[in-house]
């Protein structure tokens, strides 16, 4: 039988071997930061939210908007009537009944065809359009005269 003999393995003590790997603090720091820096410099060429998305968010308000005069007649028996106005801020805005609901965004919204839709305690309506127009597009949101049905298309 043999026997083999265990050596113990030398520790290491004393300075570490040149070459050895790893990055020191101050390196990853300025990694970090320039990182850092380039990210900030290109959020700024990122659009924030693309305009076709603004201008379908806009037409959708509008039409909820009507659609809620539309449901307020009928609930109270009374007619209701819709204008679209524009600020002098640039801001447009339904007006219903004299309160007015401004309108998120850059979109500008204008009546397309009468000067007022107005909504009868039946459900029917006077008819008409509102015109929802954004950076490079067009939608209308129309309001049929005898059922009052609200629906959006994309202005041609």
């Amino acid at each position: 039988m043999s026997v083999t003999r265990i050596v113990p393995r030398k520790r290491c003590t004393g300075r570490p071997r040149r070459g050895a790997g790893g990055f020191t603090l101050l390196e990853t720091v300025v990694v970090v930061v320039v990182l850092g820096l380039m990210l900030t410099i290109l959020a700024g060429f990122v659009p924030r939210r693309p305009a076709r998305l603004e201008l379908a968010n806009a037409a959708d308000t509008v039409a909820a908007t009507l659609r809620l005069a539309r449901a307020r007649a009928i609930a109270t028996g009374h007619p209701v009537t819709v204008q679209a106005v524009t600020g002098q801020a640039g801001g447009s805005a339904l007006v219903v009944d004299g309160v007015a609901r401004p309108l998120a965004g850059s979109a500008v919204i204008a009546m397309a065809g009468p000067a007022a839709i107005r909504f009868a305690p039946d459900g029917s309506a006077s008819g008409g359009a509102v015109r929802v127009a954004g950076q490079t597009q067009v939608m209308l949101v129309r309001v049929e005269w005898l059922t009052g049905r609200v629906s959006i298309a994309e202005a041609r």
